[in-house]
């Protein structure tokens, strides 16, 4: 997986890409349904009213988080309100294989930014991992704290 970082005055971004051995149709059914995205991601659910998707975060306790689906473009194309930021996912074939594009947008205000910049990395990949083998992958916790060590690092927010 390749990560690139950057920053603005306003926000730090973050663009992962990936390959996928599957096709675009088979892999946004882990992105853009309720039952693929709680296989990998079990507090996001959808719901739909009328034509407008939204996504639903359970935070636990009965506390919800409700975000607006921007762009729903099957089988190609995901992007969402996340918080105060942004999360765009873009399928495309490569050959045999698709590329998976995920960009992030976390103004400065969001105060985990690292740390969420790692969990979508660690998911990221766990999207990968259900798309080929229809299993989800676990987060090794000394792994995650290690990676956002780096990208605490990289981004330099201090």
């Amino acid at each position: 997986m390749k990560a690139v970082y950057s920053k603005d005055k306003q926000a730090a971004y973050q663009t992962l890409a990936i390959e996928i051995e599957a096709a675009p149709k088979e892999i946004f059914y882990y992105l853009g349904t309720t039952e693929g995205i709680t296989q990998w991601f079990p507090e996001l659910a959808f719901t739909k009213e009328e034509n407008n998707h939204k996504l639903i975060f359970d935070l636990g306790d009965g506390d919800y988080e409700e975000m607006e689906v921007q762009e729903y473009h099957e089988p190609n194309v995901i992007g969402f309100t996340w918080d105060i930021g942004y999360v765009r996912m873009v399928l495309e074939e490569s050959g045999e294989n698709t590329m998976l594009t995920f960009e992030e947008r976390l103004p400065f205000e969001f105060e985990t930014i690292a740390r969420d910049f790692t969990g979508w990395q660690f998911q990221v990949k766990n999207i990968k991992h259900i798309s080929e083998t229809g299993e989800a992958k676990d987060m090794d916790a000394v792994d995650f704290r290690e990676e956002e060590a780096k990208v605490d690092a990289e981004l330099n927010l201090n």
